[in-house]
């Protein structure tokens, strides 16, 4: 009786954010970092972040952020000072640009699970602060070496039936399995994505803790590529019509060339005749992947939560709609387009207070057995060269 009392019970977020007073904060840190020709823009990220913290409730407590400004700055001045040093390298010699830049990508999983780690220990709630720990050999493998073994073996298996085809010597046979070899790799593609999008979830999740109690979820790898898989099925039929508005302009240029028929001025305008056609095409093909990417982040998010748990008495809920956050997302897009950028603190409150609302948790929020820990993190160099280069693998 107790455990069902205990996960019937239900808290829901919310957002108390409100636009005029975040675009008073927003408006003052966009002047103050122009005045202070960047420096500023340290504790700008402070007092936004604070802000969204602080207005964020559940069962009556919210949020804390407790990043300090200077440390913020001093990282930034860090990542300054080596793209600098890039620039003037370059400069000087290609061949320590490429060691430059190897060393780099070699550090990226590194730098990545630092900067979660800063972001957890400066995160707090009822007192409580965030943690992260995570072996770096298990970063490499899922940033780095699990994805370019299945990227080489899917150009294996697709190279070798397309050799296969084109070796018979049958043009019949070398189209087919030309055909084929490009179908699995699209879905290759679909699987690949699937996983590495599991495995960094995993690693993320699994690794974070709040205080000293673990945050643990069990994510299927399936789920997760039949997601992928639904979400390519959503934008075939938006590429489709695109194809069919252009396709006469294709087989024109197409007839063209093999007549050796090669004059520009003819090339212009059989391109200038479709160019309704062009821009029709290309603003389906943008709606069909804002459709597509909305459901894929939509039906991803709504899986992770529904599968993470923090220790044993805690559930993640979210009731995300693929609807609802394609209107929200280009309501918001068009806010700042029409108000030339002036409106992006409108659309940041909309979206924060959206996701708040279709979030819950479910279970015994008193977590008595949260034991606050000790770790500290004073450098926030990692989480600003995430920030400057976005290096933050979808999660």
């Amino acid at each position: 009786m107790e455990n069902h009392t205990s996960h019937s019970q239900r808290h829901s977020v919310s957002f108390h954010g409100r636009a005029g007073e975040y675009f008073s904060i927003w408006l003052v840190n966009v002047l103050l970092t122009i005045v202070t020709l960047g420096i500023y823009s340290a504790w700008a990220t402070v007092r936004r972040r604070r802000y969204f913290y602080g207005n964020t409730e559940i069962a009556g407590d919210r949020f804390d952020y407790h990043a300090r400004p200077i440390n913020i700055l001093i990282g930034r001045i860090i990542i300054f000072i080596g793209l600098v040093l890039f620039f003037v390298i370059s400069s000087v010699s290609p061949h320590l640009t490429l060691l430059f830049m190897l060393a780099f990508f070699a550090l990226i999983p590194w730098i990545i699970i630092r900067s979660w780690r800063y972001n957890a220990l400066m995160s707090s709630f009822r007192g409580v602060r965030f943690n992260y720990h995570c072996r770096i050999g298990r970063a490499y493998w899922t940033m780095y070496l699990a994805p370019i073994l299945m990227v080489i073996l899917l150009i294996m298996i697709a190279g070798t039936i397309g050799m296969t085809g084109m070796s018979s010597g049958n043009i019949s046979i070398t189209l087919v399995t030309g055909v084929i070899a490009f179908i699995l790799y699209l879905v290759g593609l679909a699987v690949i994505q699937g996983v590495t999008a599991a495995l960094n979830h995993n690693l993320y999740i699994n690794n974070m803790a709040f205080g000293q109690v673990s945050f643990n979820t069990e994510l299927s790898k399936k789920t997760f590529i039949k997601i992928v898989l639904i979400s390519l099925m959503i934008m075939l039929p938006f590429l489709i019509v695109a194809f069919l508005l252009i396709g006469s302009l294709f087989a024109s240029i197409i007839y063209a060339a093999a007549m050796g028929v090669s004059d520009p001025g003819m090339m212009a305008n059989m391109i200038a005749g479709h160019m309704l056609s062009i821009l029709l095409a290309f603003l389906i093909i943008l709606f069909g992947g804002l459709v597509s990417s909305t459901y894929l982040v939509v039906a991803q998010r709504n899986y992770v939560f529904g599968q993470t748990r923090l220790g044993e008495k805690l559930r993640l809920k979210s009731t995300l709609s693929t609807g609802a956050f394609l209107a929200l997302t280009l309501t918001n897009t068009l806010i700042v387009i029409f108000t030339l950028g002036f409106g992006a603190p409108v659309a940041e409150i909309r979206l924060a207070r959206y996701l708040a609302n279709n979030t819950e948790l479910e279970g015994d929020i008193s977590l008595d057995e949260v034991i606050a820990h000790h770790d500290s993190a004073r450098s926030a160099i990692a989480e600003e060269a995430v920030s400057a280069f976005d290096l933050n693998p979808g999660i």
